[in-house]
Formats: structure tokens, C-alpha cells, sequence
């Protein structure tokens, strides 16, 4: 007998980002109700399988993915084996299509330069508090890649490294998944065990797509921007942006065009991370890499 669906677990394993205490402000069906997350970049949503993609017996990370709730409600849901599907536009290239008008952010709707004017000292974004420390995010836009890395009130040497010291890259290319791979130390400080050791972020191109476009500028060459957050407070600490050599752009545009040729399942990327992560370091991972760059001292 098939175990029924678990709303709790399933928004845990495919709702990238879920902030608690974020209810939602209207009044949800009651069938659909357990379905509501929200999330750092999607706002209020309800986690779906979408009906172009459903089928009995997979696992529910090859069809569940998070829509905004007036997009699921106006579309209109049924249930099938415990799970909520709706019949939803999707795009094997962009991932999820819905309208922006839909998205409902605590506060009101998000605007979408909020993203884009950054200062430090203020938040990266004004709705969001609190982020998951330590995990690094990269996101592919048309204005270039940006690198934002959450850190748990960051220390003194280690806002100094990031915003001034040398920060080094390298870009390692999977069929479900890219690792960007940083380090950023200052030359200046002889203490060893300040600055940022080799660390990694992993990026999966239908992730982004879920909430935005995966896209990058026609230009050889594109800036690379890196905000350092403190995760306790959203707050921005460090904020530049470095010009990585056309190799490194390059490696970067080839794993996205690698990763939307392959059909998106979340459960197996993930499976296939935690495999790698198993198995190897960091600096092992830099053997591997397709591209590396290293940005010197301001």
C-alpha cells in the first residue's frame, strides 16, 4: 500500500529557501492548506505537482514544484495518490511560467530592483532577515552572475578578506549541477586561519528557473558581483565586483546550457550532491575544475 503524501516532508525536501512563520494572510482551502510554504524568493506559495509531469510511483521530485497560490487557485487543483496537482504551465527551458503579478510577498509585492540596489549596510533585501548561513548562492542573470554568501555575523578578518582581500574561483560542471568553488583571503594578514578556506556552493539551472530566467549577457566577458550577508541579520558587510576572463564566462555558460538539456528531477541533484560531498573536499573538487580565476587585493 502507497504511504500517503506528506505535506511537511515534501515542502522540506523541494521548497528551496522555506521561511517559518511566514502564515498565509487570507483564508487557503482547507484540503490545500497544509500544501502553504513561503519562501526567500517566491513569497507565498503552494508546494504542486504540476499534471504535464505527473506520474504514479516516480519520486515527486521529478513533478512537485512551488507556485505562487493565486496562480494554483486561479488554475484550479485536484488530487491524485495524496498529492495536489494542478495543471500548471511549464517550460523545459525556463522551468515554471507564471504571471509576476501573482507573487505575493509579506508587505506587499516584490519589487524587482530591490534585488539589484545593494549597499553595505543595508539589507540585500528588505523582506528577508534571516538566511541559511553558510550556504552560498549563485544566480545567472542577464546584468552578469552574482555570488551571494550568507555567513553567521561575520568576523572582522573575514568581512576584510571578502570585500578586499583575493578572492579565487573555480567552476566544476555536472549533468544536474555546477559547484562553484571560492576562497578569499587577505595577503596582508599572516594569521592562518583568517580570511574564507576553499568552500563550495552548488547551482542547479532548474532551481533558478523556478523563480527567474537563467540567462547571462552576450558579451565575452561579464561582471561577476559578491555580497557578503551577515545570515543573522540579512544585512549586507561586503559588496564588490570582479571581471572574470573569458574562460571562466565561458565555463560558466556551457554548465547552464549542460544542466537545461537535462530533464529536472530535484530529489536526484540532490542525491548526487550529497554523493560528491561524500566523497570530496573542496580542494579536490579543484582538480576538476573547467575554469578557475583569482581576482588580487584591491
Amino acid at each position: 500500500m502507497t504511504a500517503t503524501p506528506d505535506p511537511a516532508d515534501l515542502i522540506d525536501r523541494f521548497a528551496m529557501g522555506q521561511q517559518e512563520g511566514h502564515p498565509y494572510p487570507g483564508e487557503l482551502p482547507a484540503d490545500i492548506a497544509p500544501w502553504h510554504c513561503y519562501l526567500l524568493d517566491g513569497g507565498h506559495s503552494l508546494l504542486v505537482a504540476l499534471g504535464s509531469l505527473y506520474a504514479a510511483g516516480v519520486d515527486p521530485g521529478a513533478f512537485m514544484v512551488p507556485a505562487p497560490v493565486k496562480t494554483v487557485l486561479r488554475a484550479g487543483y485536484t488530487f491524485r495518490d495524496g498529492y495536489p496537482v494542478a495543471d500548471l504551465p511549464y517550460d523545459p527551458t525556463l522551468g515554471l511560467v507564471t504571471d509576476p503579478g501573482d507573487d505575493e510577498f509579506d508587505g506587499g509585492p516584490e519589487p524587482a530592483a530591490a534585488l539589484h540596489r545593494l549597499a553595505v549596510g543595508e539589507p540585500y533585501n528588505a523582506r528577508i532577515t534571516q538566511w541559511p548561513g553558510g550556504m552560498g548562492q549563485l544566480r545567472l542573470t542577464l546584468s552578469g552572475a552574482e555570488f551571494v554568501l550568507p555567513i553567521d555575523a561575520p568576523a572582522r578578518h573575514e568581512v576584510k578578506a571578502f570585500g578586499q582581500g583575493t578572492a579565487e574561483f573555480g567552476i566544476v560542471s555536472f549533468d544536474r549541477f555546477a559547484m562553484l568553488l571560492y576562497r578569499f583571503t587577505d595577503p596582508r594578514d599572516s594569521n592562518p586561519k583568517h580570511g574564507l578556506p576553499w568552500s563550495d556552493a552548488a547551482w542547479e539551472y532548474h532551481r533558478q528557473a523556478i523563480a527567474e530566467p537563467v540567462e547571462l549577457p552576450a558579451a565575452a566577458v561579464f561582471p561577476l558581483r559578491l555580497v557578503l550577508v551577515d545570515a543573522v541579520n540579512g544585512v549586507v558587510q561586503a559588496l564588490r565586483a570582479v571581471t572574470p576572463p573569458q574562460e571562466f564566462c565561458d565555463a560558466l555558460r556551457t554548465a547552464a546550457a549542460r544542466q537545461q538539456g537535462v530533464q529536472r528531477d530535484d530529489a536526484r541533484a540532490g542525491q548526487e550532491i550529497r554523493a560528491l560531498y561524500a566523497r570530496h573536499s573542496s580542494v579536490d573538487l579543484l582538480l576538476q575544475a573547467e575554469a578557475r580565476f583569482e581576482a588580487l587585493r584591491d
